[in-house]
């Protein structure tokens, strides 16, 4: 039985909020001020899914998808928005979630916002049905793949994969068979990691195969496995990532900033706002992306192995003294505050869950700035009302979109120690 609902917002996931007789129902591909009609599909929390009907009323900023997937394929939910209005919510939900915590907070920068075929990593996902495989992404809350024949948010280079990935899929994979292909454009060219849903032994047929795929696609290196056991199958040319005078040559699958041009903001605005801080930490450093290359001294540390391995080989070709770096989990073991007092400046760039630990270390100590990129406004927003009540000030905040027609933003901003204020006399 399907139901007239007006749409109100659109919610942190990106579907549209209506309210009918006190309960909330989430209805995907809509927009505020929108009349629609949707039927019930599941619960949510204390509300409804709904599966769109009919659009009665469209709104004027309603535009035409330019996908051909769009609403199947799970990786895109708001194509159908005007860019104005899109870029205007994302910023908003950085200042809702700041305000729900009671942060007080400057005015924003302009948006890094996003644009069609910059995104330099992709996820594939593989599957061969019989004679016949399928490539790209996984539907919409669906295990089923959707068959992608081009990708509009991609670089051109990870599209062009698609048809290469089919052709050795159907040789190395058995029927039923499926792979996530993990495919990231360096500076050097596509390093690409395989790895199987399931245990699969490489004989010299199937490895031969993956090597012909790797010279037919001009891959820069190709690797199977998990990410911690990863097996270079061929290495054509080293992929590099180039931080300014570093060179990091990544590990399998690495982490990267989504896009180039967001690595390039976020560099820069640690650049800027450190100063000339001659001591950085760089705390859930990864590979170094926001940190190596700089004047002064670097310390990253990073919980993930490879990683850590990946920037002391770049810190070898460095000058001595300038990078050092630590596995540690910051989660569990966070630097100290006496430990942060040895820095004039600190970065970090945690996971979406945030950095709950480190920020109550943080607060404690008497580090002069603190630069904080997030990928989740809501666990941003906690530490940094942390941050606030252990005296410093968010200064500075940078909105950032590289997940182009995503309900996901970005962000990095820029703490100051406040000054102590005299008493009322």
């Amino acid at each position: 039985m399907s139901v007239r609902l007006d749409i109100l917002e659109i919610g942190s996931r990106g579907d549209g909020i209506g309210e009918i007789d006190g309960q909330r129902w989430f209805v995907p591909f809509t927009l505020p001020g929108e009349t629609v009609e949707a039927s019930p599909r599941d619960k949510r929390g204390e509300g409804i899914v709904g599966e769109l009907e009919q659009i009665l009323s469209p709104s004027r900023h309603r535009e035409a998808p330019p996908c051909r997937h769009f609403g199947t394929c799970g990786g895109c939910t708001l194509q159908h928005w005007r860019r104005d209005a899109y870029t205007a919510w994302k910023v908003a939900l950085i200042a809702r979630a700041l305000a729900q915590r009671g942060v007080e907070s400057p005015r924003f920068e302009p948006p890094v916002t996003g644009v069609p075929g910059e995104r330099r990593r992709a996820d594939f996902v593989v599957r061969r049905q019989g004679r016949r495989v399928l490539a790209g992404f996984h539907e919409r809350a669906n295990p089923r793949v959707v068959d992608v024949e081009t990708c509009p948010v991609l670089r051109p280079a990870l599209t062009a994969l698609l048809e290469p990935l089919r052709t050795v899929a159907a040789k190395v994979l058995p029927d039923g068979g499926a792979a996530d292909a993990i495919a990231n454009e360096t500076d050097n060219g596509i390093d690409l990691l395989l790895r199987p849903h399931r245990r699969l032994d490489l004989g010299l047929d199937r490895r031969q195969e993956l090597v012909a795929f790797a010279e037919r696609a001009d891959l820069a290196r190709l690797s199977f496995g998990d990410r911690t056991t990863a097996e270079p199958i061929v290495v054509r040319r080293p992929p590099l990532l180039l931080f300014g005078a570093a060179r990091i040559e990544p590990p399998p699958g690495a982490f990267l900033q989504a896009t180039k041009r967001a690595e390039q903001a976020m560099r820069a605005a640690v650049s800027e706002w450190a100063g000339d801080a001659l001591r950085l930490v760089d705390l859930f450093a990864g590979i170094g992306a926001l940190s190596l290359g700089r004047a002064g001294m670097v310390a990253l540390f990073e919980s993930d192995r490879s990683a850590v391995a990946a920037i002391d080989a770049a810190r070898r070709r460095l000058p001595a003294g300038t990078v050092m770096a630590e596995r540690r989990d910051l989660f569990r073991n966070p630097l100290t505050a006496k430990e942060l007092d040895a820095f004039d400046a600190v970065d970090l760039d945690p996971p979406r869950a945030g950095a709950i630990a480190q920020s109550g270390e943080l607060a404690k100590s008497k580090v002069p700035r603190v630069i904080y990129g997030s990928c989740d406004p809501g666990s941003f927003a906690r530490d940094a009302r942390t941050l606030q009540d252990g005296g410093y000030r968010l200064e500075k905040l940078l909105p950032i979109d590289q997940f182009l027609w995503s309900p996901h933003v970005e962000l990095i901003a820029l703490f100051v120690r406040a000054p102590l204020r005299s008493p009322a006399i």
